[in-house]
């Protein structure tokens, strides 16, 4: 007679039953192992070979001889990526185009489809169900993926919390510690500590917010202005302000806000402070910026890995990788 099933036995069986009905289980996803399951739930490895079994009879599972137990039901079949870029990225030099360009030089080189999606102000395109959706600078079209349990990459920005996150794979930078590096930046080129201004993107944008948070830690500021968006002419608004108390460096959020500060110099005669930009954008080469440069290259080849395994049907969980900036020394600027 076979002996009574012990009430932690039933707790990890129970456990098991919860996490293929939660919703959270892909149909022809992997399945914990025997081995994950004993070393998870502390049981031996024949009873949880045992519970898998049951759970197989019972029609929860499929076991495959040699490869695992995977999750009941068909994989939907992905034939690409729907790159889902704000309509920002169609501004030539930007670098949400150069983004975008990499991409998909990086994707057409490895043999991966992509369609490329642009959204209306504030409104997420349709996303196409036999895609994988790649955004940039589209949290709707990131949160609707999220909310239908749909696997999705955000590049360069912050993944959905709770569980909509568990979904959201990124590939992104610390804004708060780029920040930090164009102070170091700024006090090794003066020999100042204090005395700095900084000219930030839109009061609201987080990105922003933390990048000076970040300046705002490691050195001293005397003056922080917002312009309205994160285009010169925006920046060329504000740079007036910024140079009146002729602060010892100045830091921009982006190298188009840097750029602006360099017009205003040149048109009103004036002498440019120290000045560290942030991404390392294409203008930035051009006019000689030293910036906090956003490793765009290792980036896309990070996102070309994610999204290859996810067209491959590839079901773990949500990857969010952080990639150190790049401090880019030039002459001049």
């Amino acid at each position: 007679m076979a002996r009574p099933r012990s009430a932690h036995v039933q707790e990890v069986k129970t456990a098991l039953t919860a996490r293929l009905r939660s919703g959270f289980a892909h149909p022809g996803g992997r399945f914990l192992s025997t081995r994950a399951v004993a070393q998870r739930f502390a049981v031996s490895y024949q009873t949880a070979h045992r519970l898998l079994a049951e759970l197989e009879n019972e029609g929860m599972l499929r076991r495959q001889a040699a490869s695992g137990s995977y999750v009941p039901g068909k994989r939907a079949a992905l034939r690409g990526a729907q790159l889902i870029f704000h309509p920002r990225a169609r501004r030539k030099g930007s670098f949400g185009a150069h983004l975008l360009e990499l991409l998909e030089t990086a994707l057409t080189a490895q043999g991966i489809a992509w369609v490329r999606s642009w959204p209306a102000e504030g409104r997420a395109p349709r996303l196409r169900t036999d895609h994988y959706p790649v955004a940039w600078e589209c949290p709707p079209s990131i949160h609707a993926a999220a909310g239908a349990r749909r696997f999705a990459l955000s590049l360069n920005d912050r993944p959905p919390v709770g569980l909509g996150g568990t979904y959201v794979d990124t590939v992104t930078t610390d804004d708060f510690s780029g920040g930090a590096c164009a102070a170091e930046l700024l006090k090794e080129r003066t020999g100042r500590t204090d005395g700095f201004a900084v000219l930030g993107g839109p009061a609201d944008d987080p990105r922003s917010l933390q990048r000076i948070a970040g300046f705002r830690a490691h050195a001293g500021v005397t003056r922080v202005a917002h312009a309205d968006s994160w285009f010169l002419e925006a920046g060329r608004e504000q740079a007036a302000g910024v140079l009146a108390g002729k602060p010892t460096g100045i830091f921009a959020c982006n190298d188009r806000l840097a750029e602006a500060v360099i017009d205003h110099c040149t048109a009103a005669g004036l002498t440019l402070p120290p000045l560290v930009g942030f991404d390392n954008a294409p203008v930035a080469e051009r006019l000689r910026l030293t910036t906090i440069g956003i490793p765009w290259r290792t980036m896309v080849s990070e996102a070309v890995l994610l999204i290859a395994a996810r067209l491959r049907g590839g079901t773990d969980p949500a990857r969010l990788i952080s990639l150190a900036h790049e401090p880019i020394h030039r002459l001049t600027a």
